[in-house]
């Protein structure tokens, strides 16, 4: 975009852009939309150009602008706290699965399906949401409830100051009591690490070597050979939100090539095999549809200079051009 414009206008219009495809959109919602419409006469036409590259998978987003924007704690609530119960899981009302209470024993393994992220709801009223490929063992014990991830999820935590909620993953604990966070798995090219945004209230995350850092509200947490870094968000509105996978969208910062073909296998079911460590390594800095994966691997190789060659359905191969 030419024009010059507030970045937190920029932020909330996307937002705003991405909220609005959401069948479930209400009549106070949209009165919320119209009253930060009048607060600046651009925002209208802000919305209508974030609205255009919302329908447009292969658009890269300028990340360096966001990377230089060091917003304020603001809040811009789109939908009632606790919409990921109210509205993500009675949505998926059809294949949840209730762990931890009569119809399951503890210690349950669910596994989420290639392509399809899995509702959950936990005895104790938290809800989980599994993305693809990823797997999850509830322990809902009766001094601690104990989750062991593998993959992704997002957690959404019902308070119980008697029972602290915990992940575990790859030796890393995150503990709360009552709150909003998602945990990621990844490979990176230094090896394994795990990542953890929280959208609301605090966490405390525990590496393997003990390191320990309070992380909250707008914050990330990503740990990698026993070492806890804290940054804070670029679009810290998140934490009135949900992860953008459990949207149907994929967004990335800077990731390599690598990450994110792994984020695209997880969410979409699509195998892409990269050849090279070049391909590997290249950043990737974008927003794409998830139900448009060969959209999304096209705008990635026209990016870099590579070469996409489908070699079966669902199969891709990404090299150098």
């Amino acid at each position: 975009m030419s024009r010059t414009f507030k970045p937190k206008d920029d932020r909330e219009a996307a937002l705003w852009a991405d909220a609005r495809r959401d069948k479930a959109w209400s009549p106070q919602q949209q009165a919320a939309l119209e009253q930060w419409l009048q607060g600046r006469p651009d925002r209208a036409d802000l919305l209508r150009r974030h609205e255009a590259l919302i329908e447009d998978a292969a658009v890269i987003w300028a990340t360096q602008r966001a990377a230089k924007a060091r917003p304020g704690r603001t809040r811009l609530r789109l939908w009632p706290q606790g919409a990921f119960v109210g509205a993500g899981l009675a949505a998926g009302v059809g294949v949840m699965v209730l762990i931890g209470g009569v119809l399951a024993p503890r210690g349950d393994l669910i596994t989420g399906k290639p392509g399809a992220s899995q509702p959950i709801a936990l005895a104790d009223g938290s809800a989980i949401r599994l993305n693809g490929q990823s797997q999850v063992r509830v322990d809902l014990g009766a001094q601690e409830r104990l989750l062991r991830l593998k993959g992704e999820g997002f957690f959404e935590v019902a308070p119980d100051k008697s029972r602290p909620f915990s992940v575990e993953v790859d030796g890393v604990r995150v503990t709360a009591v009552g709150t909003r966070f998602n945990v990621d798995q990844r490979q990176t090219p230094d090896g394994k690490a795990v990542e953890v945004v929280v959208f609301e209230g605090v966490v405390k995350v525990r590496s393997g070597r003990g390191m320990t850092m309070m992380v909250q509200a707008g914050q990330k947490a990503t740990v990698s050979g026993g070492v806890v870094e804290r940054t804070s968000l670029i679009r810290p509105e998140a934490e009135t939100d949900v992860p953008s996978w459990a949207k149907g969208w994929l967004e990335f910062n800077e990731a390599s090539m690598a990450s994110v073909v792994e984020d695209l296998e997880r969410a979409t079911g699509v195998k892409v095999r990269l050849v090279g460590a070049p391909v590997e390594r290249a950043l990737i800095s974008g927003r794409f549809s998830a139900d448009q994966p060969e959209n999304a691997l096209a705008a990635m190789v026209r990016l870099h200079g590579f070469k996409l060659t489908r070699q079966g359905a669902d199969q891709f191969e990404i090299s150098e051009g």
